[in-house]
């Protein structure tokens, strides 16, 4: 083999020395080229796989394309039909060396393909995620958007990746472009945007059907919808768009809430929900669902919870019906229906929420009437909504 390999007859190469590197730089990257199918097939989930081969997968095919080519080359210089067109007599003793340094190049980039491979198949997701979330904030500093396949892309990344460190990087890249998004010129921002990534990647990472209940996950969700929060709340004059997008950050944590709910193990992160949708402006309705779904779910702990958050935003309102705001009487509404379904509960229970009564509204025998048409209000508001429940309780707390 070594001498086939060194040495050539002095005709042209021999047909067993280009049969035999031909060969071996066939055989491998036939190997080289199923070495891709083999990492999609054992360290790629399905869903991932198109995702992968159109953000990692490109290089794979230009590589082939090289190593094809170098083997035509093979052929080509072992064909004595273009020995004294292409080289000079004087040439053909360098011909074997040539053959040689292209079969090394052949098997040299194979090698590397192979390396790169098997280094690719760790942290693939991490990776995905860092590409698309790149790839987002290169297109939006050209174009001021994000193309909706980044966006549907970071929507099956939030879906199909594992709960705990995998989804935290996840989330990390999120971040990323979120803080990217709100830190651009206020002419350039976009909230419509910022609310498709919250909703469709951050918020749905925790909450979509299926999806394993991690702390840490959850925590680093609300975390980041705490944040946009903060900065727009800064960072914005109050107009319509930021509104949408407080709104938008309200619901996320809603249903984050209501989803570590179902879980024994994440009461605490329920109770971080309610810090954080407490903090937040124009979120009664939110912090109302929460704890309605927790009184459901007999979770009376983050009901209690949310009543108090309720209570300290009543207490800070306007005391006489004048003076209330429209907002600050939608959130005295959802306060007492709380309450009322509290007291409802009968047992210590009642004995809470005659207390929340007597300190939320200490001004209530100084203007009964106040308090009438308020409770008489309540009630109606949650009629309108098709609440009936709360409306019942409401009427049976003022009785």
């Amino acid at each position: 083999m070594a001498l086939m390999l060194l040495f050539h007859n002095s005709d042209w190469l021999s047909q067993e020395w280009l049969a035999t590197a031909a060969g071996i730089a066939i055989t491998f990257v036939v190997f080289i080229m199923g070495v891709p199918a083999l990492i999609f097939q054992t360290f790629i989930a399905g869903s991932l796989r198109d995702v992968y081969n159109e953000r990692l997968g490109r290089g794979w095919s230009q590589l082939f394309f090289v190593q094809l080519f170098l083997i035509v080359v093979l052929f080509v210089l072992g064909n004595s039909g273009f020995d004294d067109w292409l080289f000079p007599p004087s040439t053909h003793r360098y011909l074997p060396w040539v053959v040689l340094l292209v079969l090394l190049s052949v098997l040299g980039l194979g090698l590397f393909s192979l390396i790169r491979n098997f280094r690719s198949s760790r942290n693939i997701e991490h990776r995905l995620a860092q590409k698309i979330a790149k790839d987002a904030v290169r297109y939006f500093k050209k174009y001021n958007t994000v193309p909706q396949k980044d966006l549907e892309d970071l929507g099956i990344l939030a879906r199909e990746l594992r709960s705990g460190r995998v989804k935290n990087d996840f989330l990390e890249q999120c971040e990323y472009l979120v803080e990217f998004l709100l830190k651009v010129p206020r002419e350039q921002r976009d909230y419509k945007l910022i609310g498709d990534v919250l909703t469709g990647a951050v918020c749905l990472s925790v909450t979509y059907d299926g999806a394993q209940f991690n702390q840490e996950n959850m925590r680093k969700a609300l975390d980041i919808l705490s944040f946009t929060c903060s900065h727009t709340q800064h960072h914005s004059a109050g107009d319509t768009s930021s509104s949408y997008l407080n709104t938008t950050v309200g619901n996320c944590m809603r249903e984050i809430g209501i989803q570590a709910m179902l879980n024994e193990d994440q009461r605490p992160v329920v109770m971080d929900a309610v810090e954080h949708l407490s903090a937040i402006e124009a979120t009664s309705k939110e912090m109302f669902i929460l704890g309605n779904e927790a009184l459901r779910h007999g979770h009376v702990q983050p009901a209690v919870a949310v009543v108090r958050k309720l209570g300290g935003k009543v207490r800070s309102a306007p005391a006489s019906e004048a003076g209330m705001e429209e907002e600050d009487k939608r959130t005295f509404y959802f306060w007492l229906g709380l309450v009322a379904k509290v007291y409802k509960m009968d047992g210590s229970a009642r004995v809470f929420a005659q207390r929340c009564l007597q300190t939320t509204l200490p001004e209530s025998e100084k203007d009964p009437d106040m308090l009438s048409a308020l409770f008489q209000d309540a009630r109606q508001h949650f009629y309108k909504m098709a609440d009936f429940e709360t409306a019942d309780a409401v009427q049976f707390l003022t009785k």
